[in-house]
């Protein structure tokens, strides 16, 4: 075999005869290695080889004048290098060799069988060199499984820090829209005190004028009696109005008490009111509500149909509350023009307030067309399936069955939409 061919292999002899490691070098040579080697028999020498360069195999002898194979095996260990060590001696017990065996030496050669040298060094080298791989294979899996866990606690963390930044962001939303119901209701009691203590006042200021006028007239006989008789009566109904709009403005913070009790009640004002059909009906057993629900429901119920009145020019409308173990459902339908998507939803504050009013008690909202003819108003909010349901009376057209609570729901629908149609 051409020497270009052979295969390189760096041996480090620990061997006290440079006789006998000529015989193994040679031994090797002839096995088709080309050998670079170098020779140590003290424990400071091996040190100092294995410092300086790298190897592939050590050949050591048994038993030394200053050194042994237990010792070399110990130094080799000692510094982590995975390299093949065969013991090679001309007289060793079986007992020992097996013991340095257990001690991690790879095999073992007579001196005077070297026939088995090569094929022993060829398998350790080719079990070394799986070993390299199988620990560079591990190494690699090592590195990718940290790299991943370094990934997944960025990606958790990251994570983490959008979800607290949606939480804080919804936060901040329910708190503006909550503001907001506060701006516009803290509004709305304003003009109520200014109506009570301005406007009203003038009015029955101009209501006194007008009665006296009317008196001396009726002393003096003129013919414009009736004229300043029907002046009075108009002047008294905008003083009586005048005084529910600031009732009205000026008591928004009634909770509504009993939900179908409240809706029954602005069906009822509906009718007396505008002389248009309203019925209301109650579906299911309406469970205890999260304080404010009936209220927020309620006030939902008269923007819609307020604006069915004033802008849809209804001629009936109709007020459906449902409720199943999942979810309170409250609808308000009505005949009149259907709804038209705006260009500018921003524009339309009554959607705006409504949406908010629904996200206030968590509840969704949703109003549409009703195919050709009305609009369909939908507020759903989900249920607690623990809550524990009551039955709610009613009588006649899901009137309530308590005159008390009927009249009192009735008087302030009267007022509620009274202020909204009339604004």
């Amino acid at each position: 075999m051409a020497n270009s061919e052979k295969r390189l292999l760096r041996v480090l002899f620990v061997e006290d005869s440079l006789a006998d490691a000529f015989l193994l070098e040679r031994a090797l040579t002839r096995g088709g290695f080309r050998v670079i080697s170098d020779r140590v028999d003290t424990a400071d020498t091996m040190h100092r080889a294995l410092d300086e360069r790298e190897w592939d195999l050590i050949l050591c002898d048994h038993s030394m004048p200053q050194f042994s194979s237990p010792e070399a095996l110990q130094i080799l260990q000692g510094k982590r290098l995975d390299l093949p060590f065969i013991i090679v001696s001309g007289h060793i017990e079986e007992e020992m060799a097996i013991s340095a065996m257990d001690s991690g030496a790879h095999d073992y050669v007579m001196k005077d069988r070297l026939a088995r040298l090569v094929p022993a060094v060829e398998r350790e080298l080719r079990e070394a060199e799986v070993r390299r791989a199988r620990a560079k294979s591990e190494e690699e899996l090592r590195r990718a499984q940290e790299e991943l866990e370094l990934r997944v606690e960025q990606r958790t963390a990251a994570l983490k820090e959008a979800n607290q930044k949606l939480r804080d962001g919804l936060e901040e939303r329910k708190r503006l829209e909550t503001e907001l119901l506060e701006i516009a209701e803290n509004e709305r009691r304003r003009i109520g005190f200014d109506l009570h203590d301005d406007l009203g006042q003038k009015l029955t200021g101009m209501l006194l004028i007008a009665r006296a006028l009317e008196q001396r007239l009726t002393r003096e006989g003129h013919k414009e009696v009736e004229d300043v008789q029907k002046i009075c009566e108009l002047i008294e109904q905008s003083v009586h109005h005048t005084h529910n709009l600031a009732h009205h403005f000026s008591s928004i913070d009634a909770t509504g008490g009993d939900l179908a009790e409240v809706m029954n009640g602005l069906a009822a004002t509906v009718e007396k009111m505008f002389g248009i059909p309203c019925e209301c009906t109650i579906k299911g057993e309406i469970p205890p509500l999260p304080e404010d629900a009936s209220a927020q429901f309620y006030k939902i119920a008269q923007e819609a149909v307020s604006n069915a009145i004033k802008h849809g020019k209804a001629s009936c409308v109709w007020i459906a509350v449902s409720s199943n173990s999942q979810k309170l459902v409250v609808v308000i339908k009505n005949d009149g023009i259907p709804f038209s998507p705006p260009l500018n939803p921003k524009a339309r504050m009554g959607l705006r307030t409504m949406n908010y009013r629904a996200n206030t008690i968590g509840a969704t909202f949703e109003i549409k067309p009703n195919q050709k003819n009305g609009t369909i108003v939908t507020c759903v909010m989900p249920l607690n399936n623990g809550a524990k349901p009551h039955r709610n009376g009613s009588n006649g057209h899901g009137k309530p069955g308590s005159n008390g609570a009927a009249h009192t729901a009735t008087s302030a629908g009267t007022e509620a939409v009274r202020s909204h149609v009339l604004a």
